[in-house]
């Protein structure tokens, strides 16, 4: 429903209207629900709330409140006695709380620990006694996976949740929420973590690390906003010393300005965050930040890390390894990464950490001999995975050349490593070797699958020689790198018109077509106190680094990371590292559930416990004693239960709502709701159709908390 204002004979009308779908038409279209009368003849009030674009919203939340009851109301006043019960209990949900936060409440508290620790660092560090930190930082974090949006919003939305002990607390106190977690955000992850281990009696033995970016709506990246203070600065300095406009703007033009600006920006360069870079989606023109994540064997965050958006993944390795030293002392583990973060000095800098590690390797770049090695069908042996993803060597003789194979080979990396010489100042370098393990593998599939691209990228090519297209400098991979310009034929001129396509690569083709099928991946075994991975654990530890995507894949569509909404350096940290509380307490709700045989994905959750909805029922003395119980599940929004394919049940189809009710209840009976089968994983019972304060209480697991502070 929305307001609108409508033109009839020279004469503007205020409406409710509501979008409905006209079978007879086919397609969508307005249907007035309520007329309020000529524009001109409502009160002042209302036509100055409507003509102000922020008041117009709480003015329109308003109207379809009051629209809601009266329909509710005439719907009764039509209906037989005996039906009363059924209308009473209809989805009308304008009044109702959310729940779903106080299923997270028991992992937060009790599985990462944080509540105490909060606590602790609040009455250490700061002078905040009015109100309580893990009160605000646990509904931030519940939110992300409630319902996500920005701070400003969160506390527009806050007392929407039935117990809500951070009702009082005001904006200011959001952002400097933000501020402790950026200041203890190390010993918050790393509580949370080992509390986790602590009670599984499990240690770290894999730590798959990936690196992501996420973005913000301005255009502006952090040296144009220092830029654009410091040149506000200079101006106002200028001004009081009694320069006028023209000598003002001659200063800023010239060099004695740039220099200054120059001087500026780098001493403060340690604070740029928000800068363009190679985004992983697309998104080149908005300034992005660098987040690192590392998870374990089982999925679960351990460390995070965020850097500048310009910053290139290779720098990101060694600090994780540093940082997960120092919080869990690490000294045994594999270190697990997909080919960008593929380099032989990071991979060096991992076995100087005397740890080992597993890192996809790029097939088309190499060597003739290593080639060779690799399509060698000597050493080769067959394998297959099994439906738990493990994989497992099948003893085929001869060898099946159709089925998948794998085959391991001593690999050395060359590398050029610089330094500093501390006497002259000059840059040293010198050509080092490291020697690790290379495993090959070959699929059917993926043969098809890489012939395929190579087709597509083949007939580009062949489109951009028969379009004449102009090239810039020549590519290392992509269909770009299959065209040959007229400077490389020519091998000399320097003039523009040199680099037009003319032909293709042949010999790179030709070898894309050799090594379709295969991929590799380097490794190295820990150098200290571990069992060390077989071959075919190796392999099916790399398949599980998908586990890292899909923990960026939360935090961007569920969390929304992206945008940032929020500008400083520290609160911009602070956002990311809340995001993976948030992913904490989702992955240990999922880790529960699958201990029970149920498989869900986050965006399930998500949704069944922002629909976890509960109703304050008056009961015959006037006192708020009872709750209706709307929690709603995923499947039960099919248009099979709904009537119209609506996605909510609303009060607008008052004709079929009984009905739509008696579906409800039958369905609720029959199948167990997500909601209720995560509180059962959280340690909590699922409540009942009703329940009174004290049943509430007791099943919510907030026993101790007043019958005041419930709403």
């Amino acid at each position: 429903m929305y307001l609108a204002l409508k033109k009839n004979k020279n004469r503007s009308y205020l409406y409710l209207l509501e979008g409905v779908y006209d079978k007879a038409k086919g397609r969508s279209t307005n249907r007035v629900v309520r007329s309020f009368g000529a524009y001109d003849k409502l009160p002042k009030k209302i036509r100055e709330q409507y003509e102000d674009q922020k008041s117009r919203k709480e003015l329109e939340r308003k109207l379809i409140r009051e629209q809601r009851e009266d329909s509710l109301k005439k719907a009764i006043q039509t209906l037989p006695e005996e039906s009363l019960e059924n209308l009473s209990n209809h989805f009308n949900r304008s009044g109702a709380l959310r729940y779903g936060h106080l299923c997270l409440k028991p992992i937060w508290e009790k599985q990462m620990g944080l509540k105490y620790k909060i606590d602790y660092l609040q009455k250490q560090t700061t002078q905040i006694r009015s109100w309580r930190m893990n009160d605000l930082l646990f509904y931030l974090c519940a939110s992300k996976v409630l319902e996500p949006k920005s701070y400003y919003r969160c506390n527009k939305t806050k007392s929407n949740y039935l117990y809500c002990p951070w009702n009082n607390i005001v904006q200011d106190n959001f952002y400097r929420g933000l501020d402790f977690v950026y200041e203890n955000r190390e010993e918050l992850i790393g509580h949370a973590v080992k509390s986790r281990l602590k009670q599984s009696r499990g240690n770290i033995r894999v730590a798959f690390f990936d690196c992501t970016n996420t973005g913000f709506e301005t255009p502006y990246d952090d040296v144009t906003w220092q830029t654009i203070r410091f040149t506000r600065q200079k101006v106002k300095e200028l001004k009081k010393l009694g320069l006028s406009t023209d000598r003002i703007e001659a200063y800023l033009d010239s060099e004695d300005f740039s220099e200054e600006l120059s001087e500026e920006l780098k001493l403060r360069e340690e604070e740029l965050l928000r800068m363009r870079g190679c985004s992983k989606e697309g998104r080149f023109a908005q300034p992005l930040v660098t987040v690192a994540l590392a998870i374990d064997q089982s999925g679960f965050p351990i460390d995070c890390k965020v850097y500048a958006g310009n910053l290139s993944e290779l720098h990101t390795v060694e600090p994780m390894i540093e940082s997960m030293k120092q919080k869990y002392g690490v000294k045994d583990i594999y270190f697990v990464a997909d080919k960008g973060l593929n380099s032989a000095e990071n991979l060096q800098k991992i076995k100087d950490h005397r740890l080992g590690f597993v890192v996809a390797q790029k097939v088309g770049r190499q060597t003739a001999k290593v080639r060779a090695q690799m399509l060698d069908p000597d050493g080769y042996r067959n394998y297959c995975v099994k439906e738990n993803g493990k994989f497992c060597i099948e003893q085929t003789h001869p060898l099946d050349p159709e089925q998948a194979r794998f085959k391991v080979c001593d690999l050395i990396k060359e590398y050029t490593d610089e330094w500093t010489d501390k006497t002259t100042g000059q840059i040293q370098k010198q050509k080092k070797k490291m020697s690790c393990k290379i495993i090959y593998t070959y699929n059917s599939q993926r043969k098809q699958r890489d012939l395929a691209n190579l087709g597509q990228q083949v007939a580009r090519a062949n489109k951009a020689i028969d379009d004449g297209m102009l090239l810039g400098n020549p590519c290392g991979s992509g269909w770009r790198s299959l065209l040959q310009t007229k400077k490389e034929a020519a091998q000399n001129k320097k003039d523009k018109e040199q680099y037009r396509a003319c032909g293709l690569k042949q010999e790179i083709i030709e070898q894309r077509k050799q090594v379709a099928g295969y991929a590799a991946l380097v490794f190295s075994h820990p150098q200290e106190g571990v069992q060390r991975l077989s071959e075919v654990e190796i392999l099916s530890t790399y398949h599980r680094l998908v586990c890292v995507e899909d923990c960026f894949k939360v935090m961007k569509s569920s969390f929304t990371i992206h945008p940032v909404y929020v500008r400083l350096r520290e609160r911009i940290i602070a956002h990311c590292y809340l995001c993976v509380l948030a992913l904490m307490m989702m992955r240990s709700i999922q880790e529960k559930l699958e201990r029970r045989g149920i498989n869900v994905s986050s965006q399930s959750i998500s949704h069944a416990l922002s629909e976890a909805l509960l109703l304050p029922v008056p009961t015959a003395s006037g006192q708020l004693d009872l709750w209706q119980n709307f929690s709603l599940d995923v499947e039960f929004h099919d248009p099979l239960y709904t009537g119209k394919g609506a996605r909510q049940l609303d009060i607008n189809d008052s004709e079929d709502s009984e009905a739509v009710w008696k579906k409800y209840k039958q369905y609720r009976h029959q199948t167990p709701f997500l909601t209720d089968l995560i509180m059962k994983a959280a340690g909590l019972q699922p409540l009942s159709y009703y329940s009174t304060t004290g049943q509430l209480k007791k099943k919510l697991g907030i026993q101790s908390v007043n019958r005041e502070l419930i709403l």
